[in-house]
């Protein structure tokens, strides 16, 4: 039997009743399962929190993660699972990742995932994410390839990593579940260096599942090669539970638009300070 490579998923509904993901023990249980035999070797748990719908305090997490790896022993499912959130992006967001109410990656307090509408960058967005940065937070923007406005006017994503934030593609818009148009973006944005993770965002055992990440390594590792898939599904995730700075991928083609400072953004507070 051909035995996946291994991956950390750094995107995962799976905590049972928290949110729109896993709604029972034995539907996580599944999940993990379909993760296991995808090569997922740990998930990181993020939960939906501040999004107008669900509210998942740290301290909630950890205590369905604690019974969730507890089921996961009782049923010899071996499977690491670690603390962090889904955080919408609301003017109450870095407050919360400071007060510790809104949870960091893995309780470190060094990196927070980031969420941001389907439809609209919000008002504000540059603001709050100098507060994280300010702070010594790092934004990771959840999916950023599946918001319309990131997707039409890349060079605003492009502004937000020269400032520091990260980017996690979706699985399956890689792999092309999700159609040509998304995965023709993600490896676009792949080739330009500007993607630091690959997750799942699994919500479920099939379809939006946790083994969608073995699709999208193997579709990295045809564009990029070996080295590439690794660093966005292993070495990264892991640098990202550890506390340490993500590694960027070396671009190989020229971007739409590099990276670079915009005038304005030289008026930032955070950015004089860095000068």
């Amino acid at each position: 039997m051909r035995q996946e490579p291994a991956v950390i998923d750094v995107h995962c509904h799976i905590l049972p009743g928290l949110d729109d993901g896993a709604h029972t023990f034995e539907t996580a249980i599944e999940m993990a399962r379909a993760a296991v035999a995808g090569g997922t070797r740990a998930i990181v748990c993020t939960p939906h929190h501040l999004n107008g719908v669900y509210k998942n305090p740290g301290n909630l997490i950890r205590h369905a993660l604690a019974d969730l790896q507890q089921r996961l022993a009782d049923a010899d499912i071996t499977l690491g699972l670690f603390p962090g959130a889904e955080i919408h992006l609301v003017p109450e967001a870095p407050s919360r990742v400071l007060d510790g109410s809104a949870l960091t990656y893995n309780d470190r307090g060094k990196a927070a995932l980031v969420e941001l509408p389907k439809n609209v960058v919000p008002r504000g967005a540059e603001v709050l994410l100098g507060q994280f940065l300010r702070h010594g937070i790092t934004p990771v923007i959840a999916h950023p390839e599946r918001n319309l406005v990131l997707a039409r006017r890349p060079q605003r994503l492009a502004e937000w990593i020269d400032w520091g934030c990260k980017v996690q593609l979706t699985a399956q818009s890689c792999s092309g579940d999700f159609g040509e148009r998304l995965q023709g973006l993600s490896r676009r944005w792949l080739e330009s260096g500007w993607v630091h993770l690959i997750a799942s965002d699994a919500h479920r055992p099939t379809g939006r599942s946790p083994d969608t990440l073995s699709a999208a390594r193997a579709r990295v590792v045809e564009w990029l090669g070996e080295e590439a898939a690794s660093l966005l599904t292993l070495d990264n995730p892991r640098r990202l539970l550890d506390g340490e700075d993500l590694i960027a991928l070396a671009p190989c083609i020229t971007a739409e638009k590099t990276p670079a400072e915009s005038d304005w953004m030289r008026f930032l507070p955070w950015r004089r300070r860095a000068q």
